[in-house]
């Protein structure tokens, strides 16, 4: 077994070859997970800033920070389901 190591490291075909594809799979998706979090708190940052200093804000916008806000909870909770899978 030492020896296929050895052979498969001097290899240059299997050099930064990933031995985990699957755990790749999870981490990429996660990170389009967090990404898509961090979108939609920018957006709730724009509007946050867009009203302030009393941040009073209209219907529109509130429904858009509202929505944002459904937006990263359905992100959140795809993170967990798939961290427990994992």
């Amino acid at each position: 077994m030492a020896e296929r190591f050895r052979r498969r490291a001097a290899d240059p075909l299997h050099w930064g070859s990933n031995p985990y594809p699957s755990f790749m799979v999870i981490l990429m998706a996660l990170a389009q997970e967090v990404d898509e979090v961090i979108n939609q708190m920018i957006k709730i940052d724009q509007q946050l800033r867009a009203t302030s200093p009393l941040h009073r804000m209209s219907e529109e916008q509130k429904r858009m920070v509202l929505d944002a806000i459904s937006k990263s909870e359905e992100s959140l909770k795809e993170m967990r389901e798939e961290a427990c899978r994992a």
